[in-house]
């Protein structure tokens, strides 16, 4: 066992050469644009967007 790790160089080049599955980039990359998205729509500095303006656009609703 001691022999095998003697060459780091060896060692790296064989065990981290491994790729993540694409399953999982995918979601890593879809998980970044959703929390862009999210964070443009739901910011009341960029969007507007607020929860009481919610609130009393809901109840004007429900009052006609």
């Amino acid at each position: 066992m001691a022999d095998e790790l003697d060459n780091i160089e060896e060692f790296e080049a064989k065990d981290t050469s491994n790729k993540l599955p694409v399953g999982w980039l995918i979601l890593f990359w879809g998980l970044i644009a959703w929390g862009i998205i999210y964070f443009a729509a739901y910011t009341p500095a960029i969007s507007g967007w607020s929860q009481a303006k919610a609130f009393e656009e809901s109840t004007e609703k429900q009052t006609r």
